[in-house]
């Protein structure tokens, strides 16, 4: 079967563009320079024939076939990254950085202390005590866990009941990006709160 294909640079540079609403950022991440990921999206756009972005004075803004292409090019980049992550065991072990705010890291929950446990397989964690959603959009962050929340413009929700050590609910809201909530260390986040008796919702 032949597939009818744009130039995969640009589709990765668009998707990374996309989660920034910023070449120099994108540029950040692919360790490539602005220009580069601004050609490279060009050439996308010429080779589509529809534009993705609004370039403005301070950033982009997604066209509305942007904001159509962009969820299945980050599923379709996920997917790629899960099948690797299953077939190639050296590129195993990346952990989930995982922010949570301070107030809630104050309640000692079991459920959070718990996930830093080496045998939280498939789900390895990094823990950073923080609330600052910049770094969850900037890509510093995977997830992040704040008070309740519900809704935020970009961003995937999911309620959780934490409980504390006295058994105490502690409500709170698991915050991805979009097109990582699909991510193999993602559900193993969800699934290992649900195990532990917390209760998630979509």
């Amino acid at each position: 079967m032949s597939y009818r294909l744009p130039p995969l640079n640009g589709l990765r540079a668009f998707e990374t563009s996309a989660r920034h609403l910023s070449f120099k950022r994108a540029a950040d991440e692919l360790c490539v320079t602005p220009g580069a990921v601004s050609q490279q999206v060009k050439a996308l756009e010429t080779a589509l024939g529809i534009a993705l972005f609004r370039r403005l004075p301070r950033g982009l803004l997604l066209t509305a076939a942007g904001e159509e292409y962009l969820p299945s090019i980050s599923r379709a980049f996920h997917e790629i990254s899960n099948a690797t992550h299953r077939t190639a065991p050296a590129l195993r072990g990346r952990r989930l950085r995982l922010g949570v705010a301070p107030v809630i890291l104050s309640r000692k929950c079991p459920a959070i202390q718990g996930l830093t446990r080496q045998d939280q397989r498939p789900l390895r964690v990094n823990l950073s005590a923080t609330g600052d959603l910049g770094e969850l959009i900037d890509g510093r962050l995977d997830a992040m866990l704040r008070p309740p929340t519900r809704s935020h413009p970009g961003l995937h929700l999911e309620q959780v009941e934490l409980r504390s050590p006295k058994g105490a609910t502690v409500p709170a809201t698991l915050l991805t990006l979009p097109g990582l909530a699909g991510c193999l260390e993602h559900r193993a986040l969800v699934k290992v709160l649900q195990e532990q008796n917390l209760s998630a919702e979509t």
